[in-house]
């Protein structure tokens, strides 16, 4: 039982890793680099919210029906596709396509993992786990901001991206090479 407690936590940390480095450094990245203005930057979060918002259900009914590590690594590959594509877009145009597809992949990833998360928990121990689940994340995504606002200032923007790619990637290898833990 401690293997994939540890392992769905290291999933969750690798999500808001993402989610950590790009939301504080985001609003920066759309003014800096294109011709956008303050309004672009809040409906450009609006949008993300607002998609992920719906499909968060639908998402989670799919990870019930289809199996919940499938609907994650739907959600990670979108996800690593995303964070790429900030490298390349020239158009503040794109972006409003960029972030409508990142919502759509947070809206798979989120309630997958917590899905698997409740899972592994029982009666007991459910709301416990709950809160320390949420609260790792909590913590790596305060932790991801900080450190975002260093790759930036050293690396540059793109550096940024990479590095979010790479914490998605990771945690889609991660859920291929374990899914036989998470199977009942």
């Amino acid at each position: 039982m401690r293997k994939p407690i540890i392992l769905i936590f290291t999933l969750s940390l690798l999500s808001s890793l993402c989610v950590g480095l790009v939301g504080p450094i985001y609003p920066i990245y759309v003014l800096k680099r294109f011709s956008a203005t303050i309004i672009d930057t809040g409906i450009l979060y609006a949008i993300f919210c607002i998609v992920a918002a719906v499909f968060k259900a639908p998402a989670g009914r799919l990870a019930d029906r289809q199996g919940k590590v499938k609907i994650f690594l739907l959600g990670v590959f979108l996800g690593v596709a995303c964070m790429l594509s900030y490298i390349f877009a020239y158009d503040v145009i794109q972006l409003y396509v960029i972030e409508f597809i990142s919502g759509v992949s947070y809206a798979l990833q989120r309630p997958a993992l917590l899905a698997l998360m409740a899972d592994l928990s029982n009666r007991k121990n459910r709301g416990f786990m709950m809160g320390f689940f949420d609260s790792a994340y909590d913590i790596a995504e305060a932790a991801a901001a900080v450190l975002s606002v260093v790759i930036v200032s050293q690396l540059g923007f793109d550096a940024l991206f990479y590095t979010c790619s790479c914490c998605q990637a990771l945690s889609g290898i991660l859920a291929v090479k374990s899914g036989k833990t998470f199977r009942r």
